[in-house]
């Protein structure tokens, strides 16, 4: 009660600067435009942790399956790095030049041009220029962007966040009004139960997301472990055999929602010792020297963390870790069509500047 209380005032102000901000860009006296390239904005309305990153992976192959490999880019905002303005994201690159959630996707998506710039507008314009064989480009996180008008909106809803039930930062988890859900062209929901009747539906009904207007519904799948830093494949623990007979591991974690992958875990392994990290914290070589003193000292087979964190490591003296991490692939739900979607909405676009 007391925390509420000291916090509510914040939580009211930070509502009071939104509506002002967003009062000023729909009365135009703040100006938005389109990009130098049709782009698909994808955001949320919550902090961190929403499946936002794996859906971008999602959208660049559905949109290449429509275009063709290499004609669809990512622009991001780069959060976390220490660099400013705009650069490239190369497989070689550092996170800490570029971002650890960029360097991800441009890894796990080589074919696909990537570059972070905290100007979007100013972004597309050099990837427009630089890379004339792009056609569109999924801007990651650009919610509130609002200088850029997008061609797409698409809005994240995490279904294990109800945003019926939230209340604006720092009071809760919103970071910006739910009243901007009326400015999407869609929706997808994140983070549903694989084969659970009703799911979607109870998902958009507690985000406040009408079940009538254009949405898609997707589930967060683990992948098999995999091997850092050559990305090979993993021992992934065991799954049928009992508690005590699985791999003592270490989980190190350095992202938004720790508890969900360390407690995914322990379905595999037995979870001797637990790290958490601030999300896009950056380890030292204090960290690493403390994990290879921790896997001797408990006895522990594996460092097993997640494929953001393991971007972070690059540099490091690792030799002699056995260290593995999870990768997560959005997946779609049957029933909801988003390849036919967008191709009716991007050939609907191509029709418009046709005339």
């Amino acid at each position: 009660m007391i925390r509420n209380a000291v916090l509510w005032p914040w939580s009211v102000l930070f509502g009071l600067v939104l509506r002002m901000r967003h009062f000023l860009y729909d009365q135009r006296v703040l100006q938005s435009k389109p990009g130098a390239l049709p782009t698909v904005v994808l955001g949320n309305l919550t902090v961190g942790g929403t499946g936002k990153t794996p859906l971008t992976e999602l959208l660049v192959l559905e949109m290449e399956l429509i275009l063709g490999q290499g004609t669809v880019g990512i622009l991001s905002r780069g959060y976390g790095r220490d660099s400013k303005g705009f650069r490239w994201v190369e497989t070689i690159s550092k996170s800490t030049d570029v971002g650890d959630e960029p360097l991800m996707l441009r890894r796990k998506l080589p074919h696909a041009v990537m570059a972070v710039c905290e100007d979007r507008l100013a972004g597309l314009e050099r990837m427009r220029a630089e890379c004339l064989q792009l056609k569109w480009v999924v801007c990651d996180d650009a919610l509130q962007h609002r200088s850029l008008k997008p061609t797409l909106s698409i809005l994240v809803l995490d279904t294990t966040q109800p945003i019926a039930q939230d209340q604006l930062l720092p009071l809760g988890r919103l970071r910006d009004l739910p009243s901007r859900m009326s400015q999407f062209d869609a929706a997808i929901a994140t983070r549903l139960q694989e084969g659970q009747d009703g799911a979607l539906e109870a998902g958009l009904k507690a985000a406040g997301w009408p079940v009538h207007r254009v949405h898609f519904g997707t589930t967060m799948q683990p992948m098999p472990l995999r091997s850092y830093p050559t990305g090979a494949p993993a021992k992934d623990g065991i799954a049928h055999t009992s508690p005590s007979q699985r791999e003592r591991i270490l989980a190190v974690a350095g992202i938004a929602r720790p508890e969900r992958f360390m407690d995914r875990l322990t379905e595999r392994f037995q979870v001797v010792r637990r790290e958490v990290f601030a999300d896009h914290g950056t380890f030292s070589e204090k960290d690493t020297k403390r994990w290879r003193v921790i896997l001797e000292s408990d006895r522990l087979q594996a460092l097993v963390t997640t494929e953001k964190d393991v971007t972070r490591l690059d540099g490091m003296n690792t030799e002699g870790l056995d260290i593995r991490y999870e990768p997560i692939q959005a997946q779609l739900i049957p029933q909801t069509p988003l390849h036919d979607w967008l191709k009716n909405q991007i050939d609907r676009h191509q029709h418009a500047v046709n005339k």
